[in-house]
């Protein structure tokens, strides 16, 4: 094995959870199966220690981005009273307390802070440009719990896109299901202004008790829960690429 600088030296599990391949305990796994190469030897003592910068880390076969110059994305389960500002004066908790990646990642939009689910956070400002960009129309869904039951006859007010009762801004038409009992409905809009669900159901006479994304772009928590988050896998990552190229 080449000579590294002691100085830089992190443990494996650690450089493999860093590049995205697998969570720490189950990268000490990866090891003891053999399935781990560092300069070309294959190494089984988890507690090794490598050089991001000097040291060649291939697993299975594969080479891996040194984790400064690699490309992440990361899909979050906001908690309730989190928010996604990078830095917050009122030292209140915020999305990135959570994430413990090396690079410096960012949320893809945003999530007000009483609402919870699905965000999404990267370096990748070419992809996150283009997620944002109204012509993209990446589609947001929402579960919104009411403070009384959501009636059929009002459906159509809810999808036909509104002129918001606060401000009189037009939103563009959406998609509406009434779940359960009529206490929940589920949203899907293109859109994203400003507490943009909530506004529309305030319009028509409701109050939003609780709402949460349930999908962006096509992702879903699945079994993430509150707090938690997972790398995209490569075919998630090409599935928003496709989604924001131009017709």
């Amino acid at each position: 094995m080449k000579k590294s600088n002691k100085d830089d030296e992190v443990r494996i599990n650690r450089y493999l959870a860093s590049c995205g391949i697998a969570s720490r305990r189950a990268a000490d796994q990866l090891v003891l199966d053999g399935r781990v190469m560092v300069n070309g030897t294959v190494i089984t003592t988890p507690g090794i220690k490598v050089s991001p910068t000097r040291d060649e880390v291939i697993v299975d076969g594969e080479k891996f981005a040194q984790p400064e110059h690699r490309k992440v994305y990361i899909l979050f389960n906001k908690p309730r009273n989190v928010i996604t500002t990078n830095s917050d004066e009122k030292n209140r908790e915020m999305v990135l307390d959570f994430i413990d990646v090396e690079e410096r990642v960012f949320p893809v939009g945003r999530l007000d802070r009483k609402t919870t689910g699905v965000i999404l956070l990267t370096n990748d400002g070419t992809l996150a440009h283009k997620l944002m960009h109204p012509s993209s129309n990446v589609k947001k869904e929402y579960i919104a719990e009411l403070s009384e039951k959501f009636t059929p006859n009002l459906l159509p007010q809810l999808t036909g896109g509104m002129r918001l009762k606060d401000t009189g801004e037009k939103v563009s038409p959406c998609r509406a299901k009434i779940l359960e009992d009529g206490m929940q409905v589920l949203v899907s809009i293109h859109e994203g202004k400003n507490h943009q669900v909530r506004r529309m159901f305030e319009t028509l006479g409701f109050e939003v008790k609780r709402l949460e994304r349930v999908a962006y772009a096509g992702l879903l928590a699945g079994e993430l829960r509150r707090g938690e988050w997972r790398y995209l896998s490569r075919n998630e990552v090409q599935a928003l690429y496709k989604l924001t190229e131009s017709p």
